[in-house]
């Protein structure tokens, strides 16, 4: 940690020293409808206060914003004016040779001259590319005073909770920014994309089927956060606090700094938090006639550290360099108490009481060191790059369980160590006829477990080899694609993509002298075609292979236990499983999507509990095959100009197949709809209203009850909307499902804790336009070490 504190402190120090030497001395600013949206194309002029003659002019861009330089000093005045709006005119300013930013210009327009005015065409708020919907923020209430996190929960297609985004009928999923993959996970992504204002976005790419540059694995699709273009040089910064308030408090802090140069593009974050929970689980297994019934309260304290370097440097007009760095550091704590009741018939056999203490101390380096080489002006280019990640999760449990005749106090530790490693080229050669990618490559995983079981005995804890295991994993992966995209005509649009994948898996158990290796080889076909039938309609239909490994958590064939009865263990035959997907999709008018898609699995990896007396063992296999069939429609509009509303809904019908008897397999289905609206009451403030449900469900062999969540907030802007306060309320209802087996039922019933109230603060300062460092770097595999 010296060495991460070190390293800080120098990169601050380095970053401060460039933004110090490097900002540009001019008289910036930015041109406004009433409405807060920029204005671009005013004309703004610098005139000579004595006479009025012209010393320089400028244009504003799309966004509105405008910048002088290379100025003499001299108090100026300055006039603003666009076609269609009133004149302005600022006297008397001052110009010493230091930068000046002027308070935002608001333009009123001339109602008039507008009626004469043909209005030009403008970009719908949902389009549809060959491979991604793109959905474009800046055209929304939300794109003005809110950070990414709040913005991507209007987005279609897309699920966002305090703690993760997934999408429909996809789940968890990968998160880029301008084709950059976030190697962040969890509570460290939320945090992060938090720390980017909507203003500075100009589109999300929902990626529902990724083509064949992208990992094969998973079939969670992407999503691609496009910044706006020319950003100003300088350095902008921003600083943040939130407090949630449930039953106990929490709160997370943020710093962001940015830095941009001709040469230099760079972003400095940091984040400190201290998440408290309280969580109420009952778990009753029932149907057979030795009943289990349980009940446990888990109380959570989670302090995390996470910091972030990036540099890009421009080395020449054909080579770039950069790195980025990203250090975690969370300690998670929770005192646990449950109580197991033994029935058989109505009689009641015993209880048995346990209680505990459960650490997790998680520590996370990700490293990437990139090169990018311009091959020609016309956009043929080679990007390469080198990734590496450390991850050491330390799970402890002490626990003590207690009945009428029993009395056993047991520490159960599980010690892992993950590398992961991964070298890429990618080639991009655009031509008239086509754009052509292909590219390698190679991974490495390698993972060091130790799970050790101790019983208290004669005051001491003594290591049971038999419930303790050590196991060593390494993998390989070697990868290569080819895709190629062309536009057939005006109306048509296709993409194709070929990638293979070949595996290598070694396992070796030293306690068991045990080995298991395997490799296996795979070919991920991706398929694209548009048809653009004009302005109004537009219909696409996509097809992909995708593959599921498992995480290398579950790939460990030893026990680890909850309590004296209750346990769980890996398997390191698990085999990953394959899914082919089709969808076709329809948008109308840029406002109206529809989706339908067919999935068929295989091998799926699901658990498998047995019940043995009062013995509760949960194991996993490849035990299932499923097909699906679902629908999805959104509908997003601006009903009024203070009024934006999305309205969304999802429907699927599920027939898995089970390889075993004791997993039973209903054929199910399963709803969802949501309901976003947000309000523009005036300028300087504005609210949102959520409503989504699920409605019950059937997957598998699981039966989800309905659930509900209300969330409601407000942004107020003060000074210039650098300073944006968010109050916000959360409510929702608690999680209950049941896992059917042909000998008895499962029923799981979770409160979270869902009704929070949360007040958030941040204050921005600099140039607001400045970006920091958005490379494209994929590292998919960590995710893997993350499960």
């Amino acid at each position: 940690m010296k060495l991460f504190y070190k390293r800080g402190i120098l990169s601050s120090l380095l970053f401060f020293v460039i933004m110090y030497h490097s900002t540009a001395q001019t008289i910036s600013g930015r041109v406004k409808e009433t409405r807060g949206i920029g204005i671009e194309n005013a004309t703004v002029t610098l005139l000579n206060i004595t006479d009025s003659t012209v010393v320089k002019y400028g244009v504003s861009n799309k966004e509105g914003y405008f910048e002088l330089n290379n100025l003499s000093k001299g108090i100026f005045k300055i006039k603003i004016s666009c076609l269609g709006y009133h004149t302005q005119l600022l006297k008397d300013i001052k110009f010493d040779g230091s930068s000046v930013k002027l308070t935002d210009i608001i333009l009123g327009t001339k109602d008039k001259e507008l009626q004469e005015v043909t209005v030009e065409a403008k970009k719908p708020l949902l389009e549809r590319k060959v491979d991604r919907l793109i959905f474009n923020l800046n055209k929304t209430i939300m794109a003005n005073g809110a950070s990414l996190f709040e913005a991507l929960q209007v987005a279609p297609l897309l699920i966002v909770s305090e703690n993760s985004i997934s999408m429909v009928g996809k789940g968890s999923m990968g998160v880029m920014v301008n084709e950059k993959i976030i190697n962040l996970g969890g509570t460290d992504l939320v945090n992060y994309l938090k720390t980017f204002r909507s203003e500075n976005i100009e589109k999300i790419e929902i990626i529902t089927t990724p083509p064949a540059k992208y990992e094969a694995q998973g079939n969670g699709g992407l999503i691609n956060i496009v910044l706006k273009k020319n950003e100003s040089l300088g350095w902008r910064g921003s600083v943040s606090s939130t407090y949630y308030q449930n039953t106990y408090g929490s709160y997370n802090n943020n710093l962001a700094l940015f830095f941009r140069s001709k040469k230099v593009n760079s972003s400095l974050t940091f984040n400190q938090s201290n998440y408290r929970s309280i969580i109420k689980e009952s778990v009753d297994i029932t149907g057979r006639p030795n009943e289990i019934l349980s009940n446990e309260q888990r109380l959570g304290n989670s302090p995390g550290l996470q910091a972030g370097l990036s540099i890009d440097y421009e080395l020449n007009k054909h080579n770039n360099i950069g790195l980025i760095y990203n250090i975690s550091d969370n300690k998670s704590n929770t005192s646990f108490s449950n109580n197991y009741s033994f029935i058989t018939g109505n009689t009641l056999d015993s209880v048995l009481n346990t209680t505990g203490k459960f650490s997790r101390p998680l520590f996370t380096q990700t490293f990437n060191l990139y090169h990018d080489l311009k091959l020609d002006s016309a956009g043929k280019k080679l990007n390469s790059s080198i990734n590496f990640f450390t991850n050491t999760p330390k799970m402890k449990n002490d626990f003590v369980s207690e009945s009428g005749s029993t009395y056993a106090s047991i520490q159960n530790n599980n010690f892992s160590k993950y590398n992961i490693w991964s070298f890429q080229s990618d080639l991009t050669l655009p031509y008239k006829w086509a754009k052509i990618e292909t590219g390698i490559k190679l991974a490495n995983f390698n993972n060091n477990a130790n799970v050790e079981y101790y019983n208290y005995i004669q005051e001491d804890f003594l290591l049971d080899e038999t419930r303790s295991n050590k196991f060593n994993y390494a993998e390989n992966n070697l990868a290569a694609y080819l895709s190629m995209e062309s536009e057939l005509s005006k109306k048509w649009t296709a993409k194709a993509g070929l990638r293979y994948e070949y595996t290598i898996m070694d396992g070796y158990s030293p306690t068991l002298n045990q080995r298991n290796k395997s490799n296996y080889g795979a070919l991920f076909p991706t398929a694209y075609i548009v048809y653009k039938a004009n302005e109004i309609h537009t219909f696409s239909l996509n097809y992909s292979r995708r593959i599921n490994r498992p995480s290398l958590n579950s790939l460990n064939p030893f026990a680890y236990y909850t309590n004296i009865y209750t346990y769980s263990t890996g398997n390191a035959l698990l085999l990953p499983s394959y899914s082919n997907n089709l969808e076709f999709n329809y948008l109308y008018k840029g406002m109206f999507s529809f989706t339908v898609f067919k999935q068929h699995t295989s091998d799926i990896i699901s658990n498998l509990i047995t019940v043995n007396g009062p013995i509760v063992v949960t194991s996993r296999g490849n035990f299932l095959t499923q097909d699906n069939l679902g629908a999805y429609i959104s509908f997003n509009r601006s009903l009024f100009k203070w009024w934006d509303n999305s309205i969304s809904a999802s429907f699927s019908y599920s027939s898995p197949k089970s390889k075993i008897e004791a997993i039973s397999t209903p054929n199910g289905t399963s709803a969802s709809f949501s309901i976003n609206n947000s309000f523009q009451v005036i300028n300087l403030l504005s609210f949102y209203l959520n409503y989504s449900q699920n409605l019950p469900s059937n997957d598998r062999n699981v039966y989800m009850y309905s659930q509900r969540s209300l969330r409601t907030g407000a942004r107020i802007k003060l000074f210039n909307s650098n300073l944006i306060i968010s109050p916000a309320f959360f409510i929702g209802t608690v999680n209950k499902y049941k896992i059917r087996f042909v000998d008895f039922v499962q029923t799981v019933k979770t409160d979270y804790d869902y009704k929070t109230f949360t007040l958030g603060i941040t204050y921005s300062f600099g140039r607001s336009k400045v970006s920091g460092n958005n490379k494209d770097i994929r590292f998919d595999e960590k995710r893997r070490a993350q499960q």
